[in-house]
This record gives C-alpha cells, sequence and structure tokens, in this order.
C-alpha cells in the first residue's frame, strides 16, 4: 500500500504563523494542522478533545534560529 504524501501538510507547516510552534494533524487523513501551541503536551491535548487519538505532532522551527538535534 502507497503512503500518502506530506507535501499538503509541509505547506501548511511552512506558514509563518507555526514558527515556533508545536503542530498536530491525523496522520491517517493528512488534511492539515487541527492544533498548534507551544507545549506539546497541550497540543496533543487539544487534538484528542478533536477525536484524535494518536496524533501527529511535529516542531516548526523559526526561520532566524538554528536548531540542533
Amino acid at each position: 500500500m502507497a503512503k500518502k504524501p506530506l507535501k499538503g501538510l509541509q505547506l501548511l507547516v511552512n506558514e509563518q504563523r507555526y514558527e515556533g510552534k508545536y503542530v498536530a494533524f491525523d496522520p491517517s487523513k493528512l488534511s492539515g494542522v487541527i492544533a498548534s501551541g507551544r507545549n506539546p503536551g497541550a497540543v496533543i491535548e487539544k487534538a484528542r478533545k478533536l477525536g484524535v487519538d494518536v496524533p501527529g505532532i511535529v516542531f516548526v522551527p523559526r526561520e532566524d534560529v538554528a536548531y540542533i538535534y
């Protein structure tokens, strides 16, 4: 089974309003961001309240800041 491309989600999380925040999405639909915020636990909780039991979550770095993982 082929995986759905993440292209649409990548475009959404590249928006400036998500810089420096965690964003959650429904991995089964990949229809876009369903919750966002600075606290990953709160973002996951918001997504679960919207009916997504296991949300995908990513951090969107600020454009002018280098992050080393």
